[in-house]
């Protein structure tokens, strides 16, 4: 007798915001071929056709037979962590960096969900394609007057399904009534159609369920715009651009998921105008590029950005966004600027007069105006020649250890093929001071701004993308946040360069609002890291699933870790990491609690007296 296959209990999800306009395109046909599918062999197999080598997972008992089968897929490397929350952030770096630009992390039902979500929240913040995966209780228990365990003591299960709903693009849950592969691959191309997460729910007990071979997935891919789309768009720029007597272009973060370098440096070239980038948009035009004017951070902003921006009569914004934290600090009040605001977005187009065009891609806005007759505005307004605005730290000598000496060596370490990553605070202003060599990209999580973020998203985006390492700048309150994940970067050979900035506190929640709150009991970070390559204290007998080569890092680990307080340590310690470049490099930089930038006090000061409802 056939097996029946499965149904799918969905919950709406939250309305679409991201243009969606796709043709099918065949995906990456896959080395793993098991004799007999099964749901997680299937699951297995599209994994790998979506371009996804590793995965990130916490075992619960409603998950660990749905893993059996994923270990099946040798093409497929599992990223075993030590919590929920830390794999989702895993999965966050690793959809940023990854070419597939997608990732998948396994959780178990509700405990785990619920840790995980926070993360996955953020990476809806970003447009980021992470799967959740979470095992649930065996499907005959649902609708059944039975309780069970990793729920509220209730017979209603559905609160994961209800939560997940409002933080990803699909939620969604398996049962044997209706076609399993077919809503597999529904979740899966809402998660790329919408460059948003989706949460789905597999019972235990039909992880090996059986099922036909799954035929070749279809990736939905952008449909190229038609010509009189394309064409009444540049017409609709046109006569505004032609109008302007100083315009600039202002490049957003959302740019980064539709939008390659080289086209954007195209349509700079094209235009010809001053070129500014919003902070978490930093690294998207090269700042070596004659035409970049620097960060755009209102108060924050590099000097003299601010009031060329403000001279302009034409903002042309592409993918920007703007939260308080971008605005904040400054007089600007983008409401009462929108006569001078050309608004490209993927999917419209808002002119300076309130006329919306819709339907049409932001790259192939962009290909149409680099194609078209619109000529350049060379002459437009321009800030003065922009200074090297890394702060004049010395590594000379042996003085007490300073925030401006440590960007000093952030800068001369740092090469083309690298990440800076920087965490919520501080690091987020230091971070812009860094001249980033062409080829350097740049990661933050500026909306959302949950502090820990960086470092298991240093993790993951290093191993979505191993050429090249990831230095991340994070500060001691937010590393206690999520420092266990060193012992998976270390298990995972992972070669990134911590910067950990030890200022006893919370220096951004000091500079907005002080109290007792924002202190802690202060870590030997050092000695924290070399302890986590510690050696078994007992031998494992006969257990094919210990790999021997864990235990033997304790004699030779693949990390060091160093306790720096003077600039002659700090230089001992960056010749050691461009010495060592296969190991992971934990820097404790030990700083007064006072040495901070002006602009994270300036930041502070505005957070603090803005109004709170």
């Amino acid at each position: 007798m056939a097996p029946s296959f499965l149904e799918v209990e969905t919950v709406p999800a939250v309305t679409k915001t991201r243009f969606s306009a796709y043709e099918d395109s065949p995906a990456i046909q896959p080395q793993f071929h098991p004799g007999h599918y099964n749901i997680g062999t299937v699951l297995a197999h599209r994994m790998e056709e979506l371009g996804v080598t590793d995965y990130f997972v916490v075992p619960g008992d409603y998950n660990l037979t749905l893993l059996d089968q994923i270990l099946k897929n040798k093409s497929l490397r599992m990223v075993g962590c030590c919590n929920e929350l830390n794999a989702g952030y895993a999965a966050d770096g690793y959809a940023r960096s990854s070419p597939s630009k997608v990732a998948v992390v396994f959780v178990t039902f509700m405990v785990g969900g619920l840790s995980v979500i926070n993360a996955i929240a953020g990476a809806y913040s970003e447009n980021l394609r992470v799967i959740v995966v979470s095992g649930c209780p065996p499907q005959e228990t649902f609708g059944q007057d039975r309780m069970m365990h990793h729920t509220l003591g209730i017979n209603d299960r559905e609160q994961p399904l209800q939560m997940f709903a409002k933080v990803t693009t699909a939620s969604v849950r398996l049962t044997t009534k209706n076609d399993p592969i077919g809503t597999l691959d529904s979740a899966i191309t809402r998660c790329l159609e919408d460059s948003l997460p989706v949460y789905i729910e597999i019972p235990s007990n039909i992880s090996q369920f059986p099922c036909p071979p799954p035929t070749p997935l279809i990736i939905p891919q952008p449909i190229p715009a038609r010509r009189d789309s394309t064409r009444a768009a540049v017409e609709t720029i046109r006569p505004i651009w032609e109008a302007a007597e100083k315009p600039i272009l202002m490049v957003g973060a959302r740019v980064r998921q539709t939008v390659s370098t080289a086209t954007l440096v195209a349509l700079v070239d094209k235009l010809g105008c001053a070129v500014f980038v919003q902070p978490d948009a930093k690294s998207l035009i090269p700042e070596d590029h004659p035409q970049f004017a620097g960060t755009f951070w209102s108060a924050s902003s590099n000097v003299g950005c601010e009031e060329a921006v403000l001279r302009s009569d034409l903002w042309v914004m592409m993918g920007c966004r703007w939260t308080d934290f971008h605005t904040l600090g400054s007089y600007l009040d983008l409401s009462k600027e929108s006569s001078r605001i050309l608004d490209l977005q993927d999917g419209y187009i808002t002119t300076p007069g309130g006329e919306s065009l819709k339907g049409i891609g932001l790259d192939d806005t962009i290909q149409a105006i680099i194609a078209s007759d619109i000529p350049r505005k060379d002459t437009t307004c321009r800030p003065l020649p922009l200074t090297p605005t890394t702060p004049h730290g010395s590594l000379e000598g042996n003085s007490s250890l300073s925030i401006a000496a440590i960007l000093q060596g952030i800068q001369r370490i740092i090469t083309p093929k690298d990440t800076l990553i920087a965490e919520t605070g501080d690091s987020w202003f230091n971070a812009q001071t860094i001249q980033l060599p062409n080829g350097a990209d740049y990661q933050m999580q500026m909306v959302y701004g949950s502090i820990g973020w960086s470092l298991p998203a240093t993790m993951g985006y290093q191993i979505g993308r191993p050429d090249g390492r990831v230095i991340t700048m994070i500060g001691d309150g937010s590393f206690q946040m999520t420092a266990q994940e060193v012992s998976t970067m270390i298990r995972a050979r992972t070669n990134s360069i911590i910067f950990i900035f030890n200022n006893l506190g919370y220096a951004i929640e000091t500079a907005i609002h002080d109290g007792p709150y924002n202190y802690y009991n202060n870590w030997n970070y050092t000695a924290f890291a070399q302890s986590l390559c510690n050696m078994f204290h007992a031998p494992y007998v006969d257990n094919p699933h210990v790999d021997p080569q864990i235990n033997g890092m304790g004699m030779n680990p693949p990390m060091f870790a160093m306790q720096i307080k003077t600039t002659a340590e700090l230089r001992i310690a960056l010749d050691r990491v461009e010495q060592e470049p296969t190991k992971l490099a934990i820097l404790e930089c030990c700083i007064p609690p006072g040495d901070v930038s002006s602009t994270l006090i300036s930041f502070g000061t505005a957070v603090g007296q803005a109004p709170q409802s």
